[in-house]
C-alpha cells in the first residue's frame, strides 16, 4: 500500500522567501525541508489551540 500526502503550493513574496531560506541555511536544510519540518508543524500545533 503506497501511502499519499496532499499537495499544496504557495506564493511567497521575495522578502519571506529570503529569510526562508536564510534560516533553512542556518539549520543546514532546504526551504521544503524547513517548511515541511518546522513551519507547517508549528502552524498545525497553534491552530489546534484555538
Amino acid at each position: 500500500m503506497k501511502l499519499t500526502m496532499p499537495k499544496f503550493m504557495q506564493t511567497l513574496e521575495e522578502e519571506i522567501h529570503n529569510k526562508l531560506i536564510e534560516i533553512a541555511k542556518q539549520r543546514g536544510i532546504t526551504v521544503q525541508e524547513l517548511i515541511r519540518a518546522v513551519i507547517i508543524p508549528e502552524w498545525l500545533q497553534k491552530e489546534k489551540k484555538t
